[in-house]
């Protein structure tokens, strides 16, 4: 993806899934992480920054559309909760425990319905995890607001 019609397109796109699937307050989050991330690639021209950037970005929409539509289905009744969590699965999805801060556990990928879970084995550096610090915080204050 390299013209500007490209990326304001993926945008748009991203943008209506938030709308269309995201309860409002991961929407507003969703909204603006989004906006600052393309506000902050306004002026990139480098195919080698470019190319992962939208890569990443349309593998994201896929999946807030995929969550979102196996959502849909299973409110309105058309397939089981079982069926959705068994197509998780088969696409590598099994983890379904989840550990907090303080090191417990849970189970509630299928309540959460977005998000994943990332490998005990996956070390962050401290910028990453400063900014995973300030997404919980941001996530945790949407939380409350309900």
């Amino acid at each position: 993806m390299s013209t500007r019609s490209q990326a304001i397109s993926l945008y748009k796109n991203i943008l209506r899934a938030h709308k269309r699937f995201l309860p409002h307050e991961m929407r507003q989050l969703g909204d603006a992480y989004v906006k600052a991330e393309f506000r902050l690639h306004q002026k990139v021209t480098k195919p080698e920054q470019l190319d992962p950037f939208f890569s990443e970005w349309n593998k994201y929409l896929i999946h807030v559309e995929r969550v979102g539509r196996e959502k849909q289905m299973v409110e309105a009744g058309l397939v089981d909760s079982s069926s959705s969590s068994r197509h998780q699965h088969h696409q590598g999805n099994n983890n379904n425990d989840t550990s907090n801060m303080n090191g417990q556990r849970s189970n509630n990928r299928q309540s959460r319905g977005f998000g994943k879970d990332v490998s005990s084995d996956v070390t962050f550096n401290e910028e990453q995890q400063g900014q995973l610090s300030k997404l919980r915080e941001e996530a945790e204050k949407a939380g409350v607001n309900r």
